[in-house]
């Protein structure tokens, strides 16, 4: 796989506004709280990618928790922690927080992101 770029997310502003233009295009499935949970939650976090997977992509689904996936080369168990963690100060809705190195991608860890339906939040 080759070197991708590592972006650190701005702020959460600019998370809640592509999340809210997400939203609205019926993309996702998220209220405001948990937006703005989300988007405090991964503020600051470096990832080459942020992304939503799970029943939150489908808009003809109902409830279900927030699954977050985050491409990173960063400590996984800390970053994991770490957004759970700040989410959690936000909005007490459940969250699964997965981080994966691209760089050091296992069969598995492929197979499972191939299986993925993800939007891209950052």
């Amino acid at each position: 796989m080759a070197t991708a770029d590592i972006v650190r997310i701005q702020s959460a502003n600019t998370c809640e506004r592509s999340l809210r233009k997400l939203r609205q295009s019926g993309r996702i499935r998220i209220d405001d709280v948990e937006l703005a949970a989300l988007a405090t939650a991964v503020d600051g976090i470096a990832a080459q990618s942020i992304e939503l997977f799970g029943s939150r992509t489908n808009p003809g689904q109902r409830g279900g928790d927030i699954d977050l996936l985050i491409l990173s080369a960063g400590p996984r168990l800390e970053t994991s922690r770490r957004v759970s963690t700040r989410f959690f100060f936000g909005c007490e809705e459940r969250i699964d927080v997965v981080v994966l190195d691209p760089e050091t991608l296992t069969v598995a860890e492929g197979a499972f992101l191939r299986s993925l339906h993800r939007v891209r939040i950052a």
